[in-house]
Formats: C-alpha cells, structure tokens, sequence
C-alpha cells in the first residue's frame, strides 16, 4: 500500500473515531490558538508568541499519536471478532490450533480449528446452573454436549440411594449414546458447579461425524477408553485391558429389626471372613482385589488377567459349605443369608472410585424381584445371579464343582433393566425351580 492511501486510510480511521480519545483536533485547535494569541498579549513578545506556537505542535503531535492508537485498536478487534455464536462459548476453552492431538485426553481439545467451528455451526450454546440437570437417568437420547467449562457429575438411582459413577470436565462429551443411536439415557448428569456448553440435537451431530470421520474415530476411541480403565504399573488393575470380573453381595434382611448394630457389625465381618477363605480356595487372594464396602454387602473387582472361571470353581462351592456352617450355629440376628451376582464388563476406575454400566448392571441382577422372592421361598444360605455370558462361558462348561443343572433361567426385571440371568440356590428347603 503507498504512502498516500495509508494516510487516506489513516484520515478516515482518525475522522470516524473523533471524540474517542481523550485529545482531538477539534479541541486541541481552538485551545492552542487561544494560548498563543493570550501569550502574545500578555507577554508582549514574541518569544510569549513563539512558546504558544511551540504549545501548538505537540498538542497536534498527541492528537495525531491518538488517532493511530484509535486505528490500530479498531484493526485489532476487527480481526480477532469470530461468529456471533462461537464469541459466546470459545473463551471458556483454549483455543484449538490448525493441527489436532489426537492424544488429547478431552474431545474438545482433540479437534482442529476448522473441526470445532463446523461443530459450533451445529450447535447452540447453553449455560446450566448448579444442580441443574443435562439429562435424565431413562429418558430420551436426543441430543450430545459438549462441556467447555465447570464440572457435572454422572450417577444412577439405586434404591433410595444415588450411586455416582463418574464425574464429567471440560472438552469432555455427555449423552455419546445420542450419538451412538441409542436411544436411552443411561445415567442422570446433574451440573456441579456452573456448566458453559454446547448442545448439539443427535441427528445434527451425526451429520458432522459423516463429514468428519477423523472425528468419529475419536469418539469411538474415548467411548472405549470410558469403558475400560487404563492403569499404571503397579496399580489395581494390571496386565492388559479387558473385561473385569465382576463380583456383588447383598446380605437378605441386614437392617432387619430383629438385628441389633452389634449383630450387623458381626454378620458383616463374617461375610468377609467366609468370603476371604472361599477366594482362597480359588487360589485368590481376596485382600489384594479391588473392593468397595456396601454396607450390607460388598463390591469385588477381579482383574482381566484372572480367569472368571477361578471366581466361580470351587469359590462357590466353598462359600456356600462355611455358610451352611455358619447358620447352623447362628442365632436368628446373626444369621447370614447372602446373594450374589457375578457379570463380566469393562470397569473404569477414577478418583472417586469405580463406574461403569457392567457394575449397574450386576447391582440390578442381586436386587432382583425374583431373586429375592424366591430366597425368602427357600430360606436359601446362599443365591448365585450369573449373568448370561457367565453361564454361557463358565458354568456350561461345568468345570470341577459346578453344576450347570442347578441353574435355572430368571428373570431381572430392575427399572429400565431386562434381561435373562441364572440362579442357583444353595441350602434352604428346596431346589430351585424355573421362575
């Protein structure tokens, strides 16, 4: 550009931003003047003249310096101003650069530039309160967001209890199973704090993965890092990823009236001592499993690298003799009539503990209508829940002490939750028939 069409440009800038600063021409003009023509009448000199005249060119000097910072300020905002829709949610994130990491922990921050932005034109931006709530727990999957800032936590209703299974932060996705054409919602998301984001309706995200299949690879990629928990060497869970067996234990009538808080404390240390010898019998330390305390019952996570089959034979078998022992010698208050339900899935393993739709899941099959019916039917010590692919793999089999005849089908009809399980019932006064 010359120099003349510089300073055109540069009289036009100054012109349209008259007034904006605290000097400009229009003042400094008049002023001056009045100075130099009050300095030659007063003094009566002209060096009085030449000092006002003097006065005059660096006030000029600062209008012109206030002009220039005026033009380079309204070039700057000009070029960095976005889409009205993206200046209301980018800030709350770093901005994206031209070339992605795909290593990226968060999907948000895995996206290119041109990625994000064909993302925001899909989207509107949300802001949600503290406590308020992205989605429900069963209801409908119609739509993916994408957090760009605060904290949401991700829990399911358990009885009366609400169990949290994850917490959700920035640059990461909530509702993937929109996504995924699954139309339910698996968990209840709930804002902790104040949640900027961006809500994007199913069928509009799905038509930004078929024009981005780099994209679509990435959420499948942190979908599946979601379900299986990647551990550092010499953690919990060691050796390769995979499916976790998973173990789950409700003691029948615990905060029965006829039990005291001291009767409660006993039958509880007696289920983890019974359940510690029967691990032992499979070759399995119980101690050095992952566990989490339920209070009438316990969770129990058996890595990938272990055989499921050495969580059930002779485990089982184990367990339900030292039960059958325990009772006999039990008081009514002490008495411990256990079930358990044992399922196979991938488990995530985060600050607040363990999550996944696997551990949902085996809590649904012990909790069961049927199950519970028929152990009061029976007086059993001891129901097993397998899950269908632990019969289908472990049980029919029948290794060792198992008997895949004493299972029958059962039903686990549990809020959303319908599948077909196996029961086995130990003890009581009957076998178990077909419910």
């Amino acid at each position: 550009m010359s120099t003349n069409r510089w300073v055109a440009r540069l009289r036009r800038r100054t012109a349209s931003h008259a007034g904006a600063g605290l000097l400009n021409a229009k003042v400094t003009t008049p002023v001056t003047l009045l100075t130099v023509t009050l300095g030659y009448a007063l003094g009566g000199s002209v060096s009085a003249a030449i000092t006002g005249f003097l006065t005059f060119l660096s006030c000029l000097a600062v209008s012109v310096a206030n002009a220039l910072v005026q033009y380079l300020r309204a070039g700057t905002l000009q070029e960095t101003s976005g889409p009205p829709q993206a200046s209301s949610v980018l800030p709350a994130v770093a901005p994206a650069t031209d070339v992605a990491v795909d290593g990226d922990d968060t999907f948000w921050n895995a996206l290119t530039s041109a990625e994000r932005h064909a993302l925001i034109a899909r989207a509107r931006g949300h802001r949600y309160r503290r406590e308020d709530v992205l989605c429900h727990e069963g209801g409908a999957a119609g739509e993916v967001i994408v957090i760009l800032s605060g904290w949401t936590r991700v829990w399911v209703q358990e009885g009366a209890e609400q169990r949290i299974v994850a917490f959700r932060g920035a640059g990461e996705l909530v509702g993937e199973r929109a996504a995924l054409m699954v139309r339910d919602r698996s968990a209840t998301v709930t804002a902790e704090s104040d949640v900027q984001a961006l809500r994007i309706e199913a069928h509009d995200f799905g038509a930004f993965l078929d024009g981005n299949p780099r994209v679509r690879a990435i959420l499948e990629r942190q979908v599946y890092r979601r379900q299986i928990e990647r551990r550092d060497p010499g953690e919990l869970f060691q050796g390769a990823q995979g499916n976790c067996s998973i173990l789950i234990t409700d003691i029948t009538g615990f905060s029965s009236p006829v039990r005291t808080d001291a009767d409660r404390d006993f039958v509880r240390d007696a289920m983890y001592d019974l359940m510690g010898e029967a691990f032992t019998a499979s070759g399995l330390d119980l101690s050095r499993l992952y566990q989490e305390d339920r209070g009438d019952g316990a969770l129990v996570i058996v890595p990938p690298t272990t055989p499921t089959e050495a969580v059930v034979d002779p485990m089982l078998a184990h367990l339900a003799a030292e039960l059958r022992r325990h009772n006999r010698r039990a008081a009514e208050a002490t008495r411990l009539q256990l079930r358990a339900a044992l399922h196979v899935g991938p488990v995530q393993r985060g600050p607040k503990g363990v999550s996944g739709i696997s551990i949902i899941t085996t809590r649904r099959m012990v909790d069961a209508p049927a199950v519970k019916r028929r152990v009061a039917e029976t007086g059993a010590d001891l129901a097993f829940v397998a899950s269908g692919f632990v019969f289908d793999t472990v049980i029919t089999p029948a290794p060792g002490l198992v008997d895949p005849g004493r299972y029958s089908r059962v039903r686990v009809r549990v809020k959303e939750t319908s599948l077909s399980a196996w029961l086995m019932l130990e003890g009581g006064k009957s076998r178990l028939q077909a419910v």
